[in-house]
């Protein structure tokens, strides 16, 4: 087929010229010939599955080549099922190598990672104790409403003392001594429960402290939080027909596939995209999932599928 599609194109130059030769007219192979001839030849490309395989595995990424390897094929799969055919397949002896090479971008990603979930971890402590300190906040003003209501009843019931006694005499002094000495009762009870509210508010303003200070230490904790990188982790080099492709770095095992799929892109021949939820965009973020119609669309003109 190859060769098929070369002589096509040195047909359609040797027709060119003879038309130039016949007309008295010289210049250069139009544009438009050249072209052709490279789509041609891309498009050939497409109709052969394009073989790889893990190359070298730097130790500092603590993956195993089976979890680069099924990593690859997730990868791989994206562009197959999307056409239902195979544009990528494993070979361990002919592939072109996928290297996993570790440098400060890995190092970066894993210590934003390792920051990212402290702050997580400190945002959950947090969300914890503010709600515990909401309820028990409520629960203490519940205590003192009612440590309110009781204590205006016992003063109400000290003044109507108060007035038994100055009217005493000796019938009613046996009643009024045993009232005075339940009156004493609730005293010690009222102010014992008193102090237990005292304790009660003092343990939650230390509880409100401690809050306080976990948000200042998080907060402290995003002053080293650097913008992540540039998402561009990844390098597929194709040089004299050999392709090579090289992962510096990863966050996720989902950012992991997505990019190795955005270099298998380049090695069909691809380029970046202008859509931020293509695999294709020249760097990762949150808004890419999987291939997109724009993704697809890309390789269906590139292929001519």
């Amino acid at each position: 087929m190859l060769a098929r599609v070369v002589f096509f194109a040195l047909l359609l130059l040797g027709s060119y010229l003879l038309l130039s030769a016949w007309s008295g007219v010289t210049g250069p192979v139009p544009q438009v010939l050249k072209q052709g001839a490279e789509q041609a030849l891309q498009r050939q490309l497409c109709q052969t599955p394009v073989l790889w395989r893990i190359g070298q595995l730097d130790p500092a990424f603590v993956l195993s080549a089976e979890q680069a390897e099924q990593a690859a094929h997730n990868a791989a799969a994206q562009w197959n099922t999307a056409f239902d055919q195979e544009l990528f397949r494993y070979d361990s002896l002919d592939g072109f190598p996928i290297n996993f090479r570790y440098d400060e971008r890995q190092q970066q990603l894993l210590q934003q990672a390792l920051l990212q979930r402290n702050i997580q971890r400190y945002d959950s402590n947090i969300d914890q104790r503010a709600a515990n300190l909401v309820q028990q906040s409520e629960q203490l003003q519940r205590r003192q409403r009612e440590f309110a209501v009781q204590n205006q009843q016992f003063a109400a019931d000290i003044a109507e003392f108060n007035q038994q006694a100055a009217n005493a005499n000796q019938r009613n002094l046996t009643s009024l001594r045993q009232q005075q000495q339940h009156l004493q009762q609730r005293e010690q009870q009222l102010q014992q429960q008193a102090q237990r509210l005292n304790e009660q508010q003092a343990q939650l303003q230390r509880e409100h402290q401690y809050l306080n200070d976990t948000v200042a230490d998080r907060n402290a904790m995003l002053a080293d939080q650097q913008p992540l990188l540039a998402a561009e982790v990844g390098l597929m080099e194709i040089s004299n027909g050999k392709r090579s492709m090289t992962i510096f770095a990863y966050s996720t095992p989902a950012a992991l596939q997505l990019t190795l799929a955005h270099e298998f892109g380049h090695a069909l021949g691809l380029g970046h995209t202008d859509s931020s939820t293509s695999v294709m965009h020249y760097t990762l973020n949150p808004q890419q999932q999987s291939l997109t119609a724009e993704d697809i669309d890309a390789l269906r003109l590139q292929c001519g599928f």
